[in-house]
């Protein structure tokens, strides 16, 4: 009788237990929060995340980062783009999936520079602030790391004590002499073909001439200015023509020289090229997705028929074209720079529609190169200039690619040719889709894309008018643009 209730009791106690674990793993997990949005606001970068999630932050000295690990936290599964300017002191911002839950996100810095972590109430936001204090919020602002050493104070400026011009018909050099080494970065500007040297760490020197102008048909302005306080200064560079500008380092002396160059295949004629259009996505890769009220709208619909006009208007000059798909079809991503390669094209172009984690959150157009390859940037900065005259969206300009990721677009990082990656407009924003949608906008997209490329083979002209046909293919005004102020780069 004892060994009945005893094993009557046991099965009861396991009943529960059972009912237990069952009410436990029906009950619904919780969606890991995910990386929602990274934005500069001067220096202070923002680090949005869809929910309550842990900073937690530590420095690498050799190279010199700031790593910032966020859990529990998932990437978006739409690609994430920052927003604003990237400071002069940051070479590089990357983000990644570290494992699973944690996402690192991590700051190349040029030198030394002090900073704070902060979080907002909520959990979901943290405010990284440099070169001082953390950015205000509701709670006290966390050290980001031990102060095992101390940060060494900013070296002072080198000075720029001698510049000289040297060039011949298709290139210019310029040629700048320091006091000491300090490192330089290019920018190209949104508007034409202007790009900027930023020169934080120099300051002019007293026997610098006042004209740094050179009679050279690529080079339409030079401006220098260094700023009030003589502890930084930049370059702008305003070209006649898609230019092809790079920054050369002496290793035996403290000299830049800034080399302006016709870049590669800019040459000849368009009808003589032999252009890649890619389609980007398509079959099973949808890409991204805009969602309307009875509808969704892909972004391989739309990419294949923007690309389908723009082979049409290629044709029509007599260039050779190649598509990497014609239809709906499943592409490999390497096997696009790969067919390109084997073809031995001149250009590859690969035309995508952006998003965000965040619907109606970001508008406009960017135009990609890899890197800083100089070739890839000049024709980044030609179809942009031309895009941004037709479409009537934000200019986002022309962009490095490893502004998004570390490595670059893989199609242009495998890309032997000049090559670029465009995101015409966002897809999930209610104005840009409406456009994306309008064939008549994607035939004013398509014929900015083959007058960009036109512009870049063979300078920029008052009309281009597409051989047999009555298709006009408009180029942006050549009429010299608003005074641009030159905006000097912040101390590294």
């Amino acid at each position: 009788m004892v060994s009945w209730r005893w094993m009557m009791g046991v099965m009861v106690a396991i009943s529960v237990m059972a009912g237990q674990l069952f009410a436990q793993s029906a009950e619904p997990t919780a969606p890991t929060p995910f990386l929602q949005a990274l934005r500069w606001e001067e220096s202070v970068l923002h680090i949005v995340t869809s929910g309550k999630v842990t900073f937690h932050t530590f420095t690498l000295r050799e190279p010199l980062r700031v790593v910032i690990d966020i859990s529990p936290c998932a990437l978006p599964t739409e690609s994430l783009q920052p927003e604003g300017d990237t400071p002069t002191s940051v070479e590089r911002l990357r983000w990644a999936q570290f494992k699973e839950g944690v996402v690192r996100v991590v700051l190349d810095l040029r030198e030394n520079t002090q900073y704070a972590l902060s979080t907002a109430a909520g959990g979901s936001e943290a405010m990284l602030a440099l070169g001082g204090a953390p950015a205000e919020t509701g709670t006290k602002p966390r050290p980001s790391a031990p102060a095992a050493k101390p940060v060494k104070p900013p070296s002072p400026p080198a000075e720029l004590v001698q510049m000289e011009w040297q060039h011949d018909k298709d290139s210019a050099r310029l040629r700048l002499k320091l006091s000491r080494k300090v490192p330089v970065r290019l920018r190209p500007l949104k508007e034409g073909y202007s790009t900027l040297l930023e020169m934080p760490q120099v300051k002019p020197g007293t026997d610098l001439p006042a004209d740094w102008k050179v009679n050279h048909p690529l080079i339409e302005e030079v401006q220098f200015s260094p700023d009030e306080k003589g502890v930084r200064s930049a370059l702008l560079i305003r070209t006649s023509r898609a230019a092809a500008l790079s920054v050369e380092y002496d290793e035996q002396q403290p000299v830049i020289t800034l080399a302006v160059n016709r870049p590669r295949n800019a040459h000849g004629k368009l009808s003589e090229k032999h252009i890649v259009i890619d389609p980007g996505h398509g079959g099973k890769s949808l890409g991204a997705v805009g969602r309307e009220r009875d509808s969704v709208v892909y972004e391989k619909d739309i990419t294949l028929a923007i690309a389908q006009r723009v082979q049409a208007l290629l044709l029509k000059e007599k260039a050779t074209v190649t598509m990497t798909r014609e239809d709906d079809s499943t592409v490999d991503l390497y096997d696009r720079p790969k067919l390109a390669n084997e073809k031995g094209a001149d250009f590859f172009i690969s035309i995508h529609c952006d998003s965000t984690p965040q619907p109606n959150s970001a508008s406009g157009t960017t135009t990609y190169y890899h890197a800083s390859d100089p070739d890839g940037r000049a024709l980044a900065q030609a179809i942009q200039k031309h895009l941004a005259a037709v479409t009537g969206l934000p200019n986002r300009g022309a962009q490095t690619d490893t502004a998004i990721y570390q490595s670059g677009f893989a199609v242009l990082r495998r890309s032997e040719m000049p090559a670029v990656l465009i995101e015409v407009a966002y897809i999930n924003n209610d104005k840009d889709r409406a456009k994306l949608k309008d064939p008549k906008f994607q035939q004013k997209v398509a014929e900015a894309i083959v007058a960009g490329l036109k512009a870049y083979i063979e300078g920029e002209r008052e009309e281009q008018v597409a051989e047999g046909t009555e298709v006009h293919i408009r180029p942006a005004s050549d009429r010299k643009e608003t005074e641009l102020p030159v905006q000097i780069p912040e101390q590294l």
